[in-house]
């Protein structure tokens, strides 16, 4: 069954959308530091509203409800996003047990670059971002090294979905939406948050 898309045509009057790593620090004495770097990063995003009409807050509203607060998931795309390269070629997954922040994949243009650091693609609902510039070999073939960690082992020959890539997301808590507490044509602003939702 597919999921939910949070309403694409009802944009945010400001959108933070990042990775939250799983980093961490220890300091001791003479401020000698130990650092722990370990898998489990994940998307989050926060979005804020503001003068919003009264009609697109009650879907929002009807959006959010159906969710069943912390219980639902649905796909979260980011407006403020644009990819810069072409992925040219029919790109696919090549060879099955990948894991970790690394993915080889085939069919792509010999010889030419994918896509600079910096743009995503989707598989199997979650989001990923390069970290460097993807560029094919003179097979068309490439190893892209991205993050967060891959959050599902992809098949291979699925396909990378890299127009209008999303993340599966879930709410924090049951408190998320639109406040109807007084009679408006246009709401006052108000936020929605969420983070990738990992279940098994």
């Amino acid at each position: 069954m597919s999921l939910p898309i949070f309403p694409r045509h009802i944009l945010p009057s400001s959108l933070q959308f990042k990775i939250v790593p799983n980093s961490s620090v220890s300091t001791g004495p003479g401020r000698t530091s130990e650092v722990w770097t370990r898998p489990g990063a994940y998307w989050t995003f926060s979005g804020s509203w503001s003068k919003v009409r009264y009609a697109q807050g009650r879907e929002l509203s009807n959006f959010i409800d159906a969710l069943d607060g912390s219980r639902g998931e649905f796909m979260m795309w980011d407006s403020t996003h644009t990819q810069l390269g072409d992925w040219a070629g029919n790109i696919v997954v090549d060879g099955n047990d990948q894991s970790g922040t690394v993915l080889k994949i085939k069919n792509a243009i010999p010889n030419a670059l994918i896509a600079p650091a910096g743009d995503r693609f989707q598989l199997d609902n979650y989001l990923y971002k390069l970290l460097e510039d993807a560029v094919a070999d003179n097979i068309g073939e490439c190893t892209l090294r991205f993050r967060p960690q891959l959050l599902s082992i992809p098949v291979s020959g699925t396909g990378l979905i890299v127009n209008d890539p999303m993340n599966k997301m879930m709410l924090p808590d049951n408190q998320q939406g639109p406040s109807f507490a007084q009679r408006k044509l246009v709401l006052n602003d108000f936020s929605i948050s969420g983070y990738t939702s990992i279940r098994a």
